[in-house]
């Protein structure tokens, strides 16, 4: 695979959307893995701090409703 912006070989893949980086483009977003309620019911997020972003994608920062998915 090639890095999305400078067509080198890459070393990772964007978390968020799939696109190949190389390890001079690579960024890093925090990335939830699960949502939960702890023992109090309060929600609680399980989030990986660095995950790999390419830098381009613009993930959502509102959850997106999906009306069709019974």
């Amino acid at each position: 695979m090639q890095c999305w912006h400078c067509e080198r070989p890459a070393h990772a893949t964007c978390r968020f959307c799939g696109r190949a980086v190389c390890r001079e483009h690579v960024k890093e977003l925090p990335f939830v893995l699960e949502i939960y309620r702890g023992r109090t019911g309060q929600p609680r997020a399980l989030v990986v701090a660095d995950a790999v972003w390419c830098g381009v994608c613009k993930p959502a920062e509102d959850p997106v409703d999906l009306p069709d998915l019974d």
